[in-house]
């Protein structure tokens, strides 16, 4: 495994090494040709201890707000120091400005597609604008739009957020068409879906709506998630509580007719998650209950 001196906490980087042992795992033919696109920070954590894999880097940095050239400095300093300038073209502004505009405050657009898609948001997952429209979630969909026109057949996606701000009735309103589906399948759906909206712990309920969330807009661009990596949470700088979540994307045969996703959400809950504490990963399905399949 590739390692880097840690400079974040020590749970981000055993969450950093996690997303590089799924890149070496699904991306074992590529390594050392792979294109990168996404928020690496300014200074180039990820993409330093993976530069050994990849050939191209798009860096998006937005900075703060009235003083944005600082950290978007801060990254071409960085780049030169790490002699990776030469491979790193750099998109200023917000990234899911990028993904919906298609490309930056100054008119450059990123190069489709990417082998890496890597949204290492600092904030949350649940951002609107002023009318309500989730932005952040259709600049999401937006990547799979756009690897799949610029005939991307497979990738790795990344994604991190902390747990600010968490729309409650979006994901309950998503669990009551999960709870739909899933009573003509498992047995129990009830109970085991209670639990998890009771839990007193977010991240059991975005274990389940992320992963339903990335599978359904997937395969609305053919394709289908084949890994079964677990989500992982942890906490962050000032101990702010962060989910991160790995997946390999994988072209499917074009159908007319909709498809649903290949994973069944029975699979998804059923999954354990990985707590990082203290640099250390415990495996974790929370205390909440299996579910099980109906036998007909």
């Amino acid at each position: 495994m590739l390692r880097h001196p840690q400079k974040f906490t020590r749970n981000k980087q055993v969450a950093r090494d996690l997303q590089c042992d799924a890149i070496q795992k699904y991306l074992r033919t590529r390594l050392g040709d792979l294109s990168y696109f996404g928020l690496p920070s300014s200074s180039l954590e990820d993409v330093s201890q993976w530069n050994p894999l990849l050939s191209c880097i798009t860096a998006v940095e937005r900075g703060e707000a009235g003083t944005e050239w600082i950290r978007q400095n801060e990254l071409l300093v960085n780049a030169f120091r790490l002699g990776i300038s030469q491979k790193l073209t750099l998109l200023r502004g917000d990234i899911d400005h990028i993904l919906l505009k298609g490309c930056d405050p100054y008119g450059k657009r990123p190069a489709w597609p990417h082998d890496i898609v890597s949204l290492d948001y600092s904030g949350g997952l649940f951002y609107s604008d002023e009318t309500g429209k989730p932005t952040r979630l259709e600049a999401i969909g937006n990547v799979f739009k756009n690897q799949s026109e610029a005939g991307a057949t497979d990738f790795v996606f990344l994604l991190s957020f902390n747990l600010h701000k968490i729309d409650h009735h979006e994901i309950a309103q998503t669990f009551a068409v999960i709870r739909r589906d899933l009573k003509r399948t498992a047995y129990g759906a009830d109970a085991v879906l209670d639990a998890y909206l009771k839990h007193d712990k977010d991240q059991a309920r975005l274990k389940i709506y992320v992963t339903y969330l990335v599978d359904n807009l997937a395969v609305r661009h053919n394709y289908e998630t084949e890994s079964d990596l677990p989500a992982i949470f942890y906490k962050g700088n000032q101990d702010t509580e962060m989910m991160a979540f790995r997946f390999y994307f994988k072209k499917s045969e074009r159908t007319f007719a909709p498809r649903r996703p290949k994973e069944r959400i029975n699979q998804v809950i059923n999954r354990r998650m990985i707590e990082i504490v203290g640099g250390k990963q415990i495996f974790t399905n929370l205390g909440l209950p299996l579910i099980r399949a109906n036998v007909s």
